[in-house]
């Protein structure tokens, strides 16, 4: 990819690579309301888990473009692998969480979003790998949508555990 024009997109990366960080940090306070739940493995390992792991991938490829002296293949081989680990470990959180009695809007969030991100993701390598012009923007598109999954996923766990925690009481 250093090919294409990667500095141009610098700004970017590091703006979305900071904005994924900061919401981990939140993803963790979340992780610490759960607690006293009795469900919490299944929230852990379902919901709160990957979303803190879709942030942190948005935050590793960000740092991964930022860097300046990988190659082209390198670049196209950490993307691709990535990619495909990411899709592989959704589609294991979707079929976990799957059955239970979640909204339209959580099983889009939760489970068919990040498995479209990580295959965008690995869609960008190989464009990447047979210099399509629209690599980047495909690399981005994927970026941004697991940053909005995860903001949006870090806000209802949060918005979920306090409405619960008030009823309990």
């Amino acid at each position: 990819m250093t090919s294409l024009p990667l500095a141009d997109w610098r700004d970017f990366y590091v703006m979305i690579g900071t904005a994924a960080g900061v919401i981990v940090g939140a993803t963790f306070v979340v992780a610490s309301l759960a607690t006293g739940m009795k469900e919490r493995e299944l929230g852990m390992r379902g919901f709160i888990t990957p979303t803190a792991v879709h942030l942190g991938s948005v935050l590793v490829v960000s740092a991964i473009l930022a860097a300046p002296t990988l190659t082209d293949f390198a670049l196209t081989l950490l993307l691709g692998l990535g990619g495909l680990a990411g899709a592989a470990y959704a589609v294991v959180v979707a079929a976990r969480i799957w059955n239970m009695d979640l909204d339209l809007s959580d099983r889009v969030f939760y489970a068919i979003l990040p498995i479209l991100a990580y295959a965008g993701i690995a869609a960008s390598a190989v464009m990447e790998s047979g210099a399509v012009d629209d690599a980047l923007e495909i690399l981005a598109v994927s970026l941004v949508v697991l940053l909005i999954t995860g903001m949006r996923n870090a806000w209802d766990m949060a918005s979920f555990m306090i409405m619960r925690q008030r009823d309990e009481e």
